[in-house]
């Protein structure tokens, strides 16, 4: 998601370019070793922050709430008791007590009112996203008074948060051993883990591979000789683009028509009058994207990193 386009008009031409972020910013003078020193003291806020965190404030946030259960006997059994509590615990009382823990208490008001409104469906049905995170949450505090999770630390109520983006992936890698624990209890058959050091075995083979191509083929881009993975299914990349991606082999010999120079050029010149503001900009108030000439997005991309 961006923020920040600026409309933008240029004698008859209306369009929105969205510069570069601070965040953008920022992360590129990370990449080379520069830190102002407003990042260096949210980096110390940050890990203090981690300190913090304990593990007994959730338990006992959540027994207040829900009530005492047994100690499960895996991580297995601890999924299933969470998802227990959510599909008999009253539904309204829920949604109350799910919105305090995951901290937007205001929002209770109106999500009770839209439920009602709807007939009162099942919370898990009407509520996925909401479902997904307390159901989470309420794993975590089940676990953690057990033996089953080694070395739980403090960082794994963030390392926890990873997981709330999984409604909205196919695919989920890490390497670390919490996620490698957990994170399998809460995917789809629709969805894939892959350990992060499988992934990146995976990868340096694909450099490999690459890197053994003429070097003139190399100099016309990796989006010219590797817009597809190879034709081996013995790559992990290919198996998961075969699964979501299946109809990449019918385009993977497209070769995408190439601009002269001169054309290139005068397109360049285009959209540079537009990101650096060419004399006689001005803003418009059309929000119909339909109805501008162009959408501008404004990157900054290395000319070459790594191999």
């Amino acid at each position: 998601m961006l923020s920040h386009g600026e409309p933008v008009q240029l004698g008859d031409k209306r369009g929105i370019v969205f510069r570069r972020s601070p965040e953008e910013e920022a992360l590129e003078r990370w990449t080379r070793g520069e830190f102002l020193e407003v990042e260096r003291c949210h980096a110390k806020v940050w890990r203090r922050a981690i300190t913090r965190i304990n593990h007994d404030d959730l338990v006992k946030t959540i027994t207040a709430g829900v009530g005492h259960w047994r100690k499960p006997a895996s991580l297995e059994d601890a999924k299933q008791m969470a998802d227990t509590i959510i599909d008999n615990m009253d539904p309204e009382w829920l949604i109350g007590f799910g919105l305090e823990l995951l901290d937007i208490p205001e929002a209770t008001a109106y999500v009770r009112a839209e439920w009602a409104r709807k007939r009162k469906p099942t919370i898990r049905g009407y509520l996925p996203y909401f479902t997904l995170m307390l159901t989470i949450n309420l794993f975590f505090s089940l676990v953690i008074q057990t033996q089953l999770l080694r070395n739980v630390k403090q960082s794994h109520q963030v390392d926890l948060a990873y997981l709330y983006y999984l409604l909205f992936c196919s695919v989920f890698t890490s390497r670390d051993r919490f996620h490698v624990q957990v994170v399998p209890f809460f995917m789809n058959k629709r969805q894939t883990f892959v350990h992060g050091d499988e992934l990146k075995a995976d990868l340096a083979r694909l450099v490999d591979r690459y890197a053994a191509l003429p070097e003139d083929v190399q100099r016309s881009g990796l989006i010219t000789f590797a817009h597809t993975p190879p034709d081996d299914a013995s790559f992990l990349v290919t198996r998961l683009w075969d699964i979501y991606l299946p109809s990449w082999r019918a385009f993977r010999d497209y070769k995408k028509p190439q601009g002269s120079p001169e054309e290139d050029k005068k397109l360049v010149e285009e959209i540079s009058r537009w990101v650096e503001g060419a004399p006689g900009m001005v803003s418009h108030n059309e929000h119909d994207v339909d109805k501008l000439d162009h959408i501008t997005i404004a990157r900054r991309v290395k000319v070459r990193k790594g191999r």
